[in-house]
């Protein structure tokens, strides 16, 4: 294997992706949290370092998730202020992400070809929703009609969206790139909903492990997107 950049910051990725697991399960979070929180900077890194993409909207959400996991070690000592500041950055960067998946889909021609589709997600996603939202008003402390109340919302919402979408950007544009970013969709989304059972219905470590086993394949599927960008440029800059 050739030792670039790229292929440098790919094994720093797999070591910090180990000692996080390790950390996971053998109940050290200083490991686990400080490992965790350096693996997504890095991913900002190939992104925009290596990889040359021109896509804020997707850089956007990579930067976001970063400095949202890394502010909740910063203020952990304030819970409150970690979690309006962390949350605030995570709905940011699904949002972007939402926007990136819908930017370059023609609307009308959607609605045309996959209106059974989205009859069917709306419903599905309408009934996930509301089993979220049930799950979050077992938290005695969290109260309707608060700004609390309406970022946990407005937090399972985007990530349904960005479930949904990116199925819908798949069979829109049906290609490798497209599958790639559903499947790292769906561990993300699965793995938030595993968290949402963490925080407001059981603290079992299990609940924990699986949220990054699941958070680690979806950043993995990223990474793997991300890598086929890198490889094409290299190819265009080899045939210059």
């Amino acid at each position: 294997m050739k030792l670039t950049k790229f292929n440098i910051v790919s094994t720093l990725l797999i070591i910090l992706v180990v000692l996080t697991m390790v950390g996971r399960l053998f109940n050290v979070p200083e490991l686990s949290n400080y490992a965790w929180i350096t693996i997504f900077p890095f991913f900002a890194y190939l992104y925009y370092g290596q990889a040359k993409q021109k896509n804020h909207f997707f850089g956007f959400f990579l930067l976001s998730f970063s400095i949202a996991e890394i502010l909740k070690i910063v203020f952990k000592g304030n819970q409150l202020l970690s979690y309006h500041c962390s949350n605030t950055l995570i709905i940011a960067a699904y949002l972007s992400l939402v926007i990136f998946l819908v930017k370059d889909i023609n609307l009308r021609l959607l609605v045309k070809e996959f209106k059974l589709h989205l009859i069917v997600l709306t419903v599905f996603n309408t009934y996930i929703i509301y089993a979220l939202n049930q799950m979050i008003m077992q938290d005695e402390t969290l109260v309707v009609n608060t700004l609390d109340f309406a970022m946990e919302v407005t937090y399972n919402v985007l990530i349904l969206l960005v479930l949904s979408l990116s199925l819908v950007h798949y069979l829109y544009h049906e290609t490798k790139h497209g599958l790639l970013l559903f499947l790292a969709s769906v561990c993300i989304v699965f793995s938030e909903m595993v968290q949402v059972a963490y925080l407001f219905i059981s603290s079992e470590q299990l609940l924990q492990i699986t949220y990054s086993i699941l958070m680690g394949i979806g950043f993995y599927f990223l990474y793997v997107y991300i890598k086929m960008k890198y490889l094409a440029i290299q190819k265009q800059a080899k045939l210059a």
